[in-house]
């Protein structure tokens, strides 16, 4: 573990805003980690300013209905809001002697964990990354529709695309694996949805239908590469799409028959064992869709230093609404927390469970925001066990906010 760089605090005595706010308000100067893999080049990509609409917030459980085109009424931060102790309640050595804390308890929760797994933390109060393996490439598999809806957002943004364009899906797009839109072409050929409601089933129910619609709007796995690529993101790749890479991982070569009730798993199930280990090696030793978890919490943090009409706060204001992972690092949020996040969930080879992962950005009740990745390669471990470890995480980081805001939950 590297030594911290240094940070500063240009703050006033008064606080305004709170602590937490937005950087541009608090003074918080914030730098990358000397150790992250891209730490020379990444910025995250701030785009030109354009006009944009601004894009409505996903329902709880999107249904494929007709979208009002209305924008949202969002509100300005106001110090009310984001109220927290001054520091003068506190010991100045408090968010170091934390952060020691809370490294010393992902320390020990990694060590325990029968598996591999990558951990990444920003604390709100240095620029210095908490984690183990955040340098490492992890299979992302769901994680991944982050940047598919990113890209669409950026085109949104660039006056190339409208959210309410109503895109047609059809018998040919089906995919794999989870996709609850599938039952709209239960009694007919295709249906029409908007960019806007395939976004919120994408992203909020990680449907691999709307996913697989969105990456051939956006202008194939190419455009999500190159987008990431504009953003000088070093260590995160977009796969193949959905279909070629769950193939590549069974050891399938994807035929358009597969997408016809059960024909995939059906021929996934006839492929000898041995094949199918050796093709779920080959994609843990260097994933198609690898990315650091590392890298994941910078942009993270990056996308919470925007503007609220900027395509990465959109996205996370996107992420807000997301309800699968549940027992995952929500379980581990106290009363007064929120969680705007991603999940991820890769195939399972007899005992072997595969890509378990959950990343997001955890809220606390005074506004101080903490990025959080938790990537699980793979592991013999069961359900319990794989989610212990991601709800222990999100405990850990509720610890080290207490510990450096004692009276914060009391007072927001």
């Amino acid at each position: 573990m590297s030594a911290k760089r240094p940070f500063r605090f240009l703050i006033s005595r008064s606080l305004i805003g709170g602590l937490c706010l937005a950087a541009a308000i608090t003074g918080i100067t914030v730098t990358a980690n000397a150790n992250d893999p891209r730490a020379e080049k990444q910025s995250a990509g701030k785009p030109k300013a354009e006009k944009s609409s601004a894009a409505k917030s996903a329902p709880a459980k999107p249904k494929a209905t007709k979208t009002e085109q209305k924008k949202p009424n969002v509100a300005k931060p106001s110090a009310s809001t984001f109220t927290i102790p001054s520091l003068e309640d506190k010991p100045t050595n408090a968010p170091s002697t934390a952060d020691e804390t809370l490294r010393n308890d992902i320390d020990t929760l990694w060590k325990k964990f029968p598996g591999r797994a990558g951990i990444a933390i920003y604390t709100p109060f240095s620029d210095d990354i908490i984690g183990r393996r955040h340098t490492e490439r992890f299979p992302q598999q769901s994680v991944s529709k982050m940047w598919v809806a990113l890209t669409i957002l950026e085109q949104e943004a660039a006056g190339k695309l409208s959210l309410d364009k109503r895109i047609r899906v059809s018998r040919d797009d089906i995919v794999v694996f989870s996709q609850p839109i599938k039952q709209y072409l239960s009694d007919k050929d295709s249906f029409e949805m908007s960019v806007r409601e395939l976004l919120a089933h994408a992203v909020n129910a990680s449907d691999n239908l709307a996913n697989s619609v969105l990456i051939r709007v956006a202008g194939g796995p190419q455009a999500i590469n190159q987008m990431l690529d504009r953003r000088k993101v070093q260590s995160i790749r977009f796969g193949p799409g959905e279909v070629l890479l769950q193939s590549a991982i069974a050891g399938l070569n994807w035929q358009p028959e597969y997408r016809k009730g059960n024909a995939f798993k059906e021929q996934r199930s006839r492929i000898p064992m041995e094949k199918r280990r050796a093709a779920l090696d080959k994609y843990l030793a260097s994933p198609l869709d690898g990315a650091a978890p590392g890298t994941i919490a910078l942009v993270l943090k990056r996308f919470g230093e925007r503007a609220p009409d900027d395509p990465g706060a959109k996205l996370l204001k996107l992420m807000a609404g997301t309800y699968t992972g549940k027992s995952r690092l929500r379980s581990g949020l106290a009363p007064g927390w929120s969680l705007a996040h991603k999940t991820g969930t890769g195939q399972v080879l007899g005992s072997i469970s595969t890509a378990i992962n959950d990343v997001g950005v955890m809220k606390a009740p005074d506004g101080c925001r903490y990025q959080v990745a938790v990537m699980i390669a793979e592991t013999r471990a069961g359900r319990e066990v794989t989610n212990g470890l991601m709800q222990n995480v999100a405990r850990a980081v509720v610890r080290h906010h207490r510990q450096i805001h004692p009276k914060a939950e009391k007072t927001s």
